[in-house]
């Protein structure tokens, strides 16, 4: 047994020791589950951002970072649904605007033959001079996010690119396609099948395949589909997109 000065001294260094530090306590992250018949995925109630991606196939694999959701809400760090554009008005000077750089409230927008609709505009950052909705939707069976663009305005709106962050599991081996029909395979290493193929949907070619330029953490260089600019006349409006399908992985 201790001697009663010892148990004493001990109590009392227990008492003014400082306490081990907690774990970052988050802010809970709300999400939406929804279904296609090849995806079980999920979504922000806040942002319409992609939490979640798993083949039916293989419920295992999550081709997102769902579990870093909470971790990564903050201002600055992308996610699939997220939008970067390059434009200008009119011959002026060049300007970017991204959804993710610092966010605010989406409108969501009727899902009328769609799974989930929002008007990002205000997250795109002040100054806009384009309408910016987004859809998610189920096109027999694939999971197809698309954007348009609409110029509200009364001058013409030249886009240099558009980027769509592709922020995937780090267990991921990722292939970029470019071209016309460009695509990008991305194969779970947690998982054998099936494989995610990313393909455009309608005019979106994959011109590059974009590191971003600023990171808003270690480990957060994630590329971006980025596809070619056009130019915006007033009143008029333009859709690009993604497509993401579920294909078996080939045999070795």
């Amino acid at each position: 047994m201790k001697p009663f000065f010892l148990l004493s001294l001990a109590a009392a260094m227990a008492a003014t020791s400082p306490a081990p530090a907690a774990a970052a306590d988050y802010p809970a992250v709300k999400t939406k589950a929804y279904s296609t018949p090849k995806w079980l995925f999920a979504l922000r109630v806040d942002t319409q951002t992609l939490a979640r991606l798993t083949p039916v196939a293989d419920p295992s694999v999550d081709f997102t970072l769902g579990p870093r959701v909470e971790e990564r809400q903050f201002d600055g760090y992308r996610h699939l649904g997220d939008l970067t554009l390059k434009l200008r008005v009119a011959g002026g000077e060049w300007q970017t605007y991204s959804s993710f750089a610092a966010r605010q409230p989406i409108t969501v927008l009727p899902a009328v033959r769609v799974l989930a609709a929002a008007d990002i505009s205000a997250s795109m950052g002040a100054g806009l001079p384009l309408t910016v909705e987004r859809r998610w939707l189920n096109d027999k069976g694939a999971l197809v996010l698309r954007y348009t663009l609409i110029n509200r305005g009364k001058q013409p709106v030249d886009i240099a690119e558009a980027g769509m962050p592709m922020v995937l599991a780090p267990d991921s081996t990722v292939k970029p396609r470019p071209g016309d029909q460009g695509s990008v395979e991305v194969t779970s290493h947690a998982g054998f099948k099936p494989v995610l193929r990313v393909q455009a949907d309608g005019r979106t070619p994959l011109l590059s395949w974009q590191a971003p330029a600023e990171q808003r953490a270690i480990n957060e260089d994630h590329a971006s589909w980025v596809t070619p600019g056009f130019t915006l006349q007033p009143g008029a409006s333009r859709t690009i997109g993604l497509r993401f399908v579920a294909r078996a992985q080939p045999t070795r």
